[in-house]
């Protein structure tokens, strides 16, 4: 059991309920997943990817956007993933769906704008027309089509829909129109994680990174902090992520990591510094504000202070602290959907990461990173950065990257994230690796892997998903 675990439990008035999500302490023990090592050709072999683009990607449920993108009817925004390109628009019924971004004369991809607002798709190309509900509007001078002789084929030529579904605030869709609703492939994940309203959330940026390596190496990076120690110095002077409680929980997975403390294996675990001032007590007079003397404990024992403030105030916030359980009310609870969206949260901010394959290369991904934040009710709305490509070829300023909406501190832990994705690609790449041994901090990658693998060889499917519990040791 890790130092900080022992302090939450031995706290003082703890919250007695029962909450949507169970705390992770006590820690639940996980299945014996073995210690098979993980072998390196998945991460650059074509036919691998091409395996998991027609087992996996095209039949898991997928996040494309914020629901809130679409204001009207006409609102649209496009989406890429892998070879595909996506359209979801919301209709004249106030009906948002998605269809693939192709015209059906020549294979034109049809809307070449991100976003915007239209009441009619016309492809660039020829001049053939959608409308928002992919019904098809017009064929241009159908008198030279000798096959329309009989009549325009209207139903055959409409645009060519995917399965779309709603939660958190997010539209999400599924290129499989036979698979199981999306609030049973969330599961018990996401049910818990329901707790933060994210549709009252705000996306304040989102940016997106093309890192030279595969997709899996992104999705692996962020979800163990095992590696903090050592590539996140700054970060263990402010949180710990050493030995945490992790659960998996069916095909998706979950952790937490400890914020406002000082990690186990840092020697100086009381002083507040400038860099602990700024990233665990922000604004002391905000503290005044809310009741709460000036901090003068140990550093360490900040979150500890932070979970009796908040818990003081729930019937007055209009953050969701009421129906959080004590650790959710500081610590950043991180859920994983497989496969490829992370939560990553606090009441009142969060992260959002999606990881995307390249359309041909294993050796290129696309990571994407949604910033949220749940404002005050009658915020004004801030108009948002432009999302951008960055991509590391050449050379990526992170902090830059998000204009300043994102704290350099953070932004700089990313990009210590970021560094490693090329050296890894290489590394896996070489006659000399043997495999990744894998420690139980990176059983979520274990996890990961093997459910990779059970849809690859259909062992796992949409209508055959494991419980939610099956990975995890009760006894």
């Amino acid at each position: 059991m890790a130092q900080i675990e022992r302090e939450i439990l031995e706290r003082t008035e703890p919250t007695e309920r029962v909450f949507k999500a169970p705390p992770f302490i006590p820690r639940v023990k996980n299945a014996d997943l073995g210690l098979e090592k993980l072998d390196g050709e998945r991460y650059f072999s074509p036919a691998f990817m091409k395996a998991e683009w027609d087992k996996i990607w095209t039949k898991t449920w997928q996040l494309a956007a914020r629901i809130d993108e679409f204001t009207e009817p006409g609102a649209f925004y496009v989406h890429e993933l892998g070879k595909e390109s996506f359209i979801f628009v919301m209709g004249d019924d106030q009906q948002i769906r998605g269809f693939y971004n192709v015209c059906q004369h020549r294979g034109n991809r049809l809307c070449q704008s991100d976003l915007g607002i239209m009441d009619t798709f016309t492809c660039p190309f020829h001049g053939w027309k959608w409308n928002t509900d992919g019904t098809l509007k017009q064929v241009a001078d159908p008198q030279f089509f000798r096959q329309f002789d009989a009549g325009i084929p209207t139903e055959d030529l409409g645009l060519t829909p995917v399965k779309v579904e709603f939660w958190g605030g997010w539209v999400w869709f599924n290129m499989d129109h036979d698979a199981c609703p999306l609030k049973e492939y969330l599961g018990e994940a996401g049910v818990q994680l329901e707790t933060y309203e994210f549709e009252k959330f705000h996306l304040v940026n989102y940016q997106t990174f093309e890192w030279n390596g595969n997709w899996k190496h992104a999705w692996d990076a962020f979800n163990e902090s095992y590696h903090f120690g050592e590539l996140h110095p700054d970060m263990i002077e402010f949180g710990e992520g050493h030995d945490i409680p992790i659960e998996l929980l069916g095909v998706h997975s979950r952790m937490i990591n400890f914020n406002r403390t000082v990690s186990e294996i840092v020697d100086d675990q009381d002083t507040i510094t400038p860099l602990r001032q700024r990233m665990m007590l922000g604004d002391q007079e905000g503290w005044r504000k809310n009741g709460t003397k000036d901090y003068s404990g140990a550093a360490k024992d900040v979150h500890l202070e932070e979970i009796r403030r908040r818990r003081a105030i729930e019937d007055e916030t209009y953050l969701p602290f009421e129906q959080m359980n004590d650790e959710q009310l500081v610590h950043q609870y991180h859920y994983s959907f497989f496969p490829s969206a992370t939560f990553t949260q606090t009441p009142e901010a969060g992260a959002v990461f999606r990881y995307r394959p390249h359309a041909t290369d294993p050796n290129i991904c696309y990571y994407d990173f949604f910033i949220m934040q749940h404002l005050p009710p009658g915020t004004p709305t801030q108009e948002r950065p432009e999302n951008k490509v960055h991509r590391h070829i050449d050379g990526i300023d992170y902090a830059e990257a998000f204009g300043g909406t994102f704290d350099p501190v953070l932004a700089n832990v990313l990009s210590q994230d970021g560094s490693n994705m090329t050296t890894m690609q290489d590394g896996v790449k070489s006659d000399s690796f043997k495999g990744m041994n894998l420690c139980d901090q990176e059983i979520r990658l274990r996890h990961f892997h093997k459910m990779v693998d059970d849809f690859i060889s259909g062992a796992t499917t949409t209508h055959d998903l494991p419980d939610g519990e099956a990975y995890l040791d009760r006894h």
